[in-house]
């Protein structure tokens, strides 16, 4: 009587409660198809009151341009029955990660999906820095149009510039914008303009502070796999942008993109000019002598619900405010990146020519499927 009012208390079905720890059968029977493929079960790092199973790491070689190496962990999960997720971890030399996480009903498939992605399809090379990729593998009919059987759906995307990480939260509610939130890595460093990633474009929002850093949003398209490739594309973008920007002092965005932070000045300021101009209409139609059975009478009337139901239908209401008006940076650096040349040319950095810009190494971040001390472990030959 107690366990089922507990069920009905906290929404869990039967097939979701936790079920018992794993039996040494059911490890043999999960790790077969593993063993079919090369791959060894890592008991010391599996969990079996939790069901899930690590294996043991492979290293892969030449994985970015820059000739990284990386290490690569799987992670079969099995906290419901008959329901697995496989996660494979890539962790390269400098601590960038990337992840790829697909569900079923049987590991063996689920197996076969990751191996059909490579390791390189992961991390790619923007302006000399690396940008480490995460998906989710979803399974598709194969049969449309001759597509493969699985789909690439982005859910992270990181990169770090100097003592700065970009990380792209793209596991998101779809068609809604998308969080990027930009982490300095040490203290001290300047402030970001708020405008900062606005200048890119109108699908990017300004900068607000948070206790880790700095956040912002950028629009994406609300259907696969347009959405993904889109976040790519504007991943990308962000980085080169980032990359001539850090590259150089505080005071060269200014100057370099004077134009732009105007036109962003321009769009923010766009919800108070409308919110002005209502008030400007309703105070002119006070003036102004109106028939009894005209059709304007009716439209004043249903105006003000229309709009609210407008404002409130809207999926990212824009703030009303007062935008500040741009200005030239007094700082001599961003005290981000701490190979700034000791000459900087005279004028604006190139969006489109960033090959000079690289990334330093930092320190490698903690793992979702296991902690830092267990990560060392499995790869302990790139560290």
């Amino acid at each position: 009587m107690s366990a089922g009012f507990s069920r009905y208390l906290t929404g869990a079905t039967r097939g979701e409660l936790p079920t018992h720890p794993l039996t040494h059968h059911e490890i043999l029977t999960l790790i077969s198809p593993f063993t079919r493929r090369g791959r060894q079960a890592d008991l010391d790092a599996s969990n079996r009151i939790e069901r899930r199973l690590v294996f043991k790491s492979i290293e892969h070689s030449n994985i970015t341009a820059s000739q990284d190496e990386a290490c690569e962990v799987l992670t079969l999960d099995n906290a419901q029955p008959n329901q697995f997720t496989l996660t494979r971890t890539l962790t390269l030399s400098s601590g960038l990660e990337a992840r790829l996480q697909t569900d079923g009903e049987d590991p063996a498939e689920l197996l076969a999906r990751i191996e059909s992605v490579s390791p390189q399809q992961q991390f790619r090379e923007v302006a000399g820095v690396t940008v480490a990729l995460s998906y989710r593998l979803v399974p598709v009919c194969a049969a449309t149009n001759g597509s493969p059987p699985v789909r690439l759906e982005l859910t992270r995307g990181k990169a770090i510039i100097g003592n700065l990480e970009i990380v792209l939260n793209a596991d998101s509610v779809k068609g809604y914008p998308v969080q990027i939130d930009l982490l300095p890595t040490v203290a001290g460093a300047v402030e970001l303009p708020d405008d900062l990633l606005a200048v890119i474009g109108w699908s990017w929002s300004p900068l607000r502070k948070t206790p880790a850093g700095w956040s912002g949003k950028v629009g994406a398209r609300s259907r696969e796999p347009q959405r993904s490739r889109d976040l790519e594309a504007k991943l990308d973008k962000a980085v080169a942008h980032l990359a001539a920007t850090l590259a150089q002092p505080p005071a060269f965005f200014h100057d370099g993109l004077r134009r732009a932070r105007w036109v962003v000045t321009f769009r923010r300021g766009i919800p108070l000019l409308i919110f002005v101009g209502l008030m400007g209409v309703a105070a002119a139609l006070t003036k102004i002598e109106i028939p009894p059975g005209s059709i304007i009478n009716l439209l004043i009337m249903g105006a003000p619900p229309l709009l609210l139901f407008a404002a409130f239908g809207m999926r990212d209401a824009p703030p009303l405010e007062i935008p500040p008006l741009p200005g030239r940076a007094k700082a001599a650096s961003w005290q981000l990146v701490p190979d700034l040349p000791a000459v900087v040319p005279s004028v604006a950095p190139d969006l489109t020519a960033l090959a000079s810009v690289t990334a330093p190494n930092v320190q490698p971040e903690s793992t979702m499927s296991s902690p830092a001390a267990e990560r060392d472990a499995q790869c302990p030959a790139i560290r």
